[in-house]
């Protein structure tokens, strides 16, 4: 499968094809690949990314299920169940599965807080993302965090720091731990479109690519940077064309196609173990929604470029779609799959309501203070 996408015909990239660039159009049957200073267009050739049965019935899953936990939680917010705010990753479901299914059980995965189905996908359970929601005592901080500000050691995920930026030089530091203890393993992380402007992020990229750590970035660029455009935000074409500055591949791809993600993670986390160094992948979605519960997003957000993405791009649709064309899977089986991912999401709710909340005599534990 890898090696016919990896010889298919592919394109030098004009100049002028950069300076009109429109993600929608120009990602729909081919993604960029960037290698030194030349990027070519690679056309997608979809029948060699067909997975076989057991694959599809997982990736297919993950994705309902990412969606299922994300609108039981919006339920739940609304109901009075989850203290502050959330923000859920609506549009991104792709990019989250299709990425971290590829990690090995050994690896760390590097999430922030649009990754839902990257936590799912590396193990997380459902019912204790929902105690985390909920400030329950079950969750991963035991009730002092919400949100996805949260990890899960046994599966070996990382809590998400707020500064977002500051993400990419911790997973860093845990790739340069991996390359010293020469174990084989690579990081997965991601990085929103704002955070590329963060020194954080430069640094961190800069010093990966310098010592070769096994690691693989992946921008996960929705097109709104909380309520700025991307015509704000950056002023190349595309944040994949930074990889060239830092001298490591990169790929601009779209980020609603879930086969296409994994096969292009997957290279780049195989290159990394094989001490290759880092890649750096743009992954384009549309946020379909506020950047959190409380944004009244339709203000500022281009509604005709939003519902066009909503209706041709939503990530489980379209793999939905993609199951019955390349007869993968039958329509019956994808409607047991979804009714399975909404019925677990709803049973983990009913569980995580039931625990109790933390301790008060307790609160101090795990504080550290100089």
């Amino acid at each position: 499968m890898r090696a016919k996408i990896q010889n298919a015909a592919s394109e030098p990239v004009r100049s002028e094809e950069l300076a009109g660039l429109d993600f929608f159009r120009d990602l729909a049957d081919r993604y960029l690949s960037i290698e030194g200073l030349e990027a070519r267009w690679v056309p997608i050739q979809r029948e060699d990314l067909r997975p076989g049965k057991p694959d599809a019935l997982r990736l297919h899953h993950l994705l309902s299920l990412t969606r299922a936990v994300e609108e039981t939680l919006d339920s739940a917010f609304r109901s009075g169940h989850v203290p502050g705010t959330a923000f859920f990753s609506r549009g991104n479901e792709a990019a989250g599965v299709g990425s971290a299914s590829c990690l090995r059980e050994e690896e760390w995965l590097v999430p922030m807080h649009r990754n839902c189905g990257a936590h799912l996908a590396k193990g997380h359970p459902p019912v204790s993302i929902m105690a985390h929601f909920f400030g329950r005592a079950g969750g991963p901080s035991e009730g002092r965090d919400g949100n996805f500000h949260m990890g899960y050691r046994p599966k070996k995920i990382t809590q998400l720091i707020s500064h977002i930026g500051t993400m990419v030089p911790i997973a860093a530091g845990i790739a340069w731990a991996a390359k010293l203890q020469r174990n084989g393993q690579a990081v997965l992380t991601y990085i929103g479109d704002g955070g590329t402007s963060s020194g954080d992020f430069h640094e961190a990229m800069n010093f990966a690519a310098v010592r070769k750590f096994p690691l693989a970035v992946v921008i996960d660029n929705n097109q709104y940077a909380y309520k700025t455009p991307l015509s704000d935000q950056y002023a190349c074409p595309a944040l994949a064309l930074r990889a060239s500055g830092y001298g490591v591949p990169g790929f601009l791809i779209d980020g609603t196609d879930v086969l296409l993600v994994r096969e292009v993670v997957s290279r780049a986390l195989e290159r990394a173990r094989r001490g290759g160094g880092p890649t750096l992948i743009e992954s384009v979605t549309m946020r379909l929604g506020g950047h959190s519960v409380y944004d009244r997003f339709t203000d500022y957000v281009d509604m005709e470029k939003f519902k066009l993405w909503q209706e041709k791009r939503d990530p489980i649709k379209r793999f939905d779609q993609y199951l019955i064309e390349y007869e993968v899977l039958t329509p019956e089986e994808i409607a047991a799959s979804h009714a399975r991912a909404r019925r677990e999401a709803e049973e983990a709710r009913d569980t995580a309501l039931k625990l109790p909340f933390p301790d008060p005599a307790k609160v101090a534990e795990g504080v550290f203070a100089e």
